[in-house]
């Protein structure tokens, strides 16, 4: 079954089938409790496929770039075949079915890129951790506490709205991640035992450690973006929360801002956070510097190339979108 339990369909037991729903949390308020709590650490390599296994960024590959894994001509090698086949970009691990397009040449960009922080250990074999107790592993004691006192139930359904039509489907999958931490910050990256511990540092270069809340909200290079330019741009004030669920729900329905804004203002969050993301991995692969008008001309580049096929109530050109976006839109 390659290495994952299924349940069978009608053809299972009722008995096997109660087994799965409890391995997805049904019922318990906690989705997918096993796979979101079990990690592959990757030592040399041999172990673990690459587009299938859950090892890097928290959701296997095939997942983050679902259009690479439908055209990628090797789909069933691990990640040391990769690395030898080479997976920087141009390298030889990027055989493809078709010649691609430029997003999709984008995307390999982008997947070298979360590569590159990865070092295979030759003689180390790949293991699997339990992300609940590092220390001591799976234990059923542990998992019982666990699914027993999830306080919260898992809501998802405030942040299903993130797959939007007008957005690019990559953006709406790392939107999807961001909203539930799961992007390669440097902090994950540190958790999920990619980087080591003293590596966590913003790549802004603000010395703090460098989780998704800090990248967004408390970092001055990007919260600034925020503040003083794309809040100006809008002519909106807001302030910004500590936790980035917390902003994304409060962007798209600001108070005092008509309904009919809040589908364009949530397409606009969508397009902000992309290059605020971009920007960070400048900064780490590129040594660039930071530039916050540069950011702001990419959101709203962004923003107007996704709305523009289909906003309705007023026809606008890009100049009066660069200068009063919601003006063009009747909501203000």
């Amino acid at each position: 079954m390659g290495g994952h339990i299924k349940e069978g369909g009608n053809d299972a037991s009722l008995w096997w089938r109660m087994i799965c729903h409890v391995r997805e949390g049904v019922g318990l308020g906690v989705g997918n409790w096993f796979e979101d709590n079990t990690r592959r650490v990757v030592d040399n390599g041999k172990n673990t496929l690459f587009w299938t296994d859950n090892w890097l960024g928290g959701v296997p590959l095939k997942l983050q770039f679902n259009r690479l894994y439908e055209l990628s001509v090797h789909k069933e090698c691990s990640v040391e075949d990769m690395a030898k086949l080479g997976w920087e970009e141009g390298g030889n691990a990027w055989g493809w079915r078709r010649r691609l397009i430029a997003w999709e040449e984008e995307s390999v960009r982008e997947c070298s890129v979360l590569l590159s922080n990865v070092i295979l250990q030759e003689n180390i074999q790949d293991h699997w951790r339990w992300v609940l107790d590092l220390i001591h592993g799976y234990s059923v004691s542990g998992t019982y506490r666990y699914l027993s006192s999830a306080a919260e139930p898992m809501v998802t359904s405030d942040f299903n709205d993130v797959w939007h039509k007008l957005v690019l489907v990559k953006v709406s999958i790392f939107v999807w991640r961001l909203l539930q931490d799961r992007i390669p910050t440097r902090a994950n990256l540190v958790r999920w035992l990619v980087l080591q511990p003293n590596h966590n540092l913003c790549a802004a270069g603000c010395d703090s450690v460098e989780t998704t809340d800090h990248l967004f909200l408390q970092c001055n290079s990007f919260r600034n973006v925020w503040y003083y330019l794309i809040g100006h741009w809008l002519g909106i004030s807001f302030v910004l929360p500590g936790c980035i669920k917390e902003f994304y729900l409060q962007f798209k329905q600001l108070a005092g801002m008509p309904r009919a804004s809040y589908h364009y203002l949530k397409v606009i969050w969508l397009a902000s956070v992309w290059p605020i993301w971009k920007v960070r991995n400048n900064c780490v692969f590129k040594n660039a510097v930071i530039d916050p008008h540069i950011t702001l001309d990419n959101v709203k580049r962004t923003s107007f190339l996704w709305l523009s096929s289909n906003v309705t109530p007023l026809a606008f050109g890009f100049h009066d979108w660069w200068r009063h976006p919601l003006l063009c839109m009747g909501v203000r």
